[in-house]
């Protein structure tokens, strides 16, 4: 079946329904560019051989208003409330720094209804929602009042406007504000996030001093606070690229990403609170901090960069420097099946994993000094002292003694 031209579907809209410029104009909404629907509305009126090319400025009268015929039975009177609802959208965003928005439309269920039967009987050649041109309609007169900008992909905030009876209100979707920054870390007692005690998992006990952490504090908590009290957030975040051991320092400035969560503030000195940071702690230590988007998280999240470690390491019986030149032969590719020491966190697997270099330095008849640049993943003490045979080669087994990793630091991880 042959699809009705234009002219004979808006002699049909005209001849049965009863319906404003702006709902007439929104059956020809994709005809035409740079019009409102309204002016549609109008033209399909005044233009007696309607066709494609009727949808142009010069058809529509000088004197042309939005306001003029734009209430019927299909919008519910929707559009002469705009400025209303324009106003409840202003007073929601009042307490928040914003330069971009977007806005979203829950119509009233009549409409939504109304609009049904019409594509039911007209078909949906040529129209648009009666949500899309109201969202449309509101965010330009928003902007019209706001030194604000529409953004569809990442807006600071997206109101959504409930306009069904009983509801009418507007609920704030605010989107965090993200931080790309990179650290080190100093101190062999602290985590890389939040621990919850292990014997009350947060609530609080004895043990834990009431506070419900596993330790006072995180790099997390060093670096968050400052972000949180400028922006007002309810809280944040943490997106690191991997993490550390918790008795490890990190010299390599491991990338991370802070998500500032619901923010009232956005526009941050970020320099300023760097420095802050850096001020106010010895544990850890912040660069690089800029804005980010909401890929950054995870694409720091799923990248699998090498790293390159320095351990000190204790050995069970002496050894002559000769005996260290074997741990040579750990260079290349090691299976490590999951260490004992994570297993209940991890799935219990085979991994292989590629050494690239090795270097060492005898620093006492027990002693020496180990560098190590390995593939993402690699376990380091593990591949040191073989965790009972789970890591193959290891370090102990070449050298001839059960070798023990007694400090470890991460000085370079690739970017």
């Amino acid at each position: 079946m042959d699809l009705p031209t234009i002219k004979q579907k808006r002699d049909r809209l005209l001849d049965a329904e009863n319906l404003c410029d702006h709902c007439l104009g929104r059956q020809f909404a994709q005809l035409g560019h740079g019009l409102e629907n309204y002016e549609r509305g109008i033209i399909v009126r005044e233009i007696d051989d309607l066709n494609e090319d009727s949808f142009t400025d010069e058809n529509v009268p000088d004197d042309a208003d939005e306001s003029h015929r734009c209430g019927c039975d299909a919008c519910g009177m929707v559009f002469e409330e705009l400025d209303h609802w324009t106003q409840l959208a202003l007073d929601s965003f009042d307490r928040y720094e914003l330069e971009t928005f977007l806005i979203g439309i829950r119509p009233p269920e009549d409409v939504v209804s109304r609009e049904d039967e019409l594509w039911g009987e007209y078909g949906t050649e040529y129209t648009e929602p009666v949500k899309t041109e109201l969202s449309r309609l509101i965010g330009k007169r928003i902007e019209s009042r706001m030194d604000v900008k529409v953004d569809f992909e990442r807006a600071d905030i997206m109101a959504v406007i409930d306009m069904r009876q009983g509801k009418e209100r507007v609920e704030l979707q605010v989107n965090s504000v993200l931080i790309y920054g990179q650290y080190n870390k100093y101190s062999r007692e602290i985590p890389q996030t939040e621990w919850h005690c292990r014997n009350c998992r947060g609530s609080g006990c004895e043990k834990c001093d009431w506070t419900g952490k596993q330790y006072p504090t995180s790099v997390q908590e060093e670096i968050q606070e400052p972000f949180i009290r400028e922006s007002k957030a309810i809280e944040a975040k943490f997106h690191g690229g991997g993490r550390e051991d918790v008795d490890a320092k990190c010299l390599g400035k491991r990338e991370f990403v802070l998500e500032l969560i619901e923010p009232l503030n956005r526009d941050l000195d970020l320099e300023e609170l760097q420095e802050e940071v850096n001020e106010s702690t010895e544990k850890v230590e912040v660069f690089e901090m800029q804005y980010t988007h909401k890929d950054k998280a995870a694409d720091i999240k799923q990248k699998h960069a090498d790293k390159e470690y320095r351990a000190q390491v204790e050995t069970e019986k002496e050894f002559e420097e000769g005996d260290l030149e074997e741990i040579s032969k750990v260079v290349g590719v090691v299976k490590q099946d999951t260490p004992e020491r994570v297993e209940h966190r991890r799935a219990d697997k085979t991994r292989e994993r590629e050494v690239y270099e090795v270097d060492w330095e005898k620093t006492g008849d027990k002693e020496f000094e180990l560098e190590v640049k390995a593939e993402a993943g690699t376990y380091i003490k593990e591949l040191i002292h073989g965790d009972e045979g789970r890591t193959q080669p290891n370090i102990s087994d070449l050298i001839g003694t059960q070798a023990e990793c007694i400090q470890l630091d991460v000085i370079w991880i690739e970017k």
